[in-house]
């Protein structure tokens, strides 16, 4: 075949494969929210939540524990405390649905030692609840009401 029929094949090429991703997106369900919808389920209330827990009996290394998170003008932050150390959560994500996830990075925080820890929940109102995991205790679970933020 000459130059030109390469060059109709493969102009030919790029045609079927747009048309078929075309078709793809046409067929896949797509689910809209209405805006008020959306609005309402992002929008958290300014506040902080203190989660506590104490030690697990018959453990050294799973001690009293404590997550503070804070929303402030839609910016979701918290920190996760235990033993006199307290590490800044990463990655924070806050999900339309209220649900949330974030680690912190093990490290040394002065002289102490301190472990990654995976916190997930979901907000409900001014109620939180969570989930403080890592790789040497067993899942710890906590609540909180949400008290007014400090100015």
């Amino acid at each position: 075949m000459d130059r030109k029929g390469r060059t109709v094949r493969k102009g030919s090429l790029r045609f079927l494969l747009i048309a078929a991703c075309a078709s793809l997106a046409a067929v896949s369900p797509v689910r809209v929210l209405e805006p008020s919808t959306a609005a309402a389920a992002t929008q958290l209330a300014d506040g902080i939540w203190t989660v506590q827990g104490r030690a697990i009996q018959g453990t050294r290394r799973c001690g009293d524990w404590l997550v503070r998170l804070t929303n402030r003008q839609g910016q979701l932050s918290g920190v996760v405390s235990l033993a006199r150390s307290s590490v800044p959560i990463q990655n924070l994500v806050l999900q339309p649905d209220g649900s949330f996830s974030g680690t912190t990075r093990a490290g040394l925080t002065g002289s102490r030692h301190t472990r990654a820890y995976q916190v997930t929940g979901k907000f409900s109102g001014d109620i939180v609840s969570l989930t403080l995991e890592d790789n040497m205790c067993p899942p710890r679970h906590g609540e909180a009401t949400r008290q007014s933020a400090a100015r």
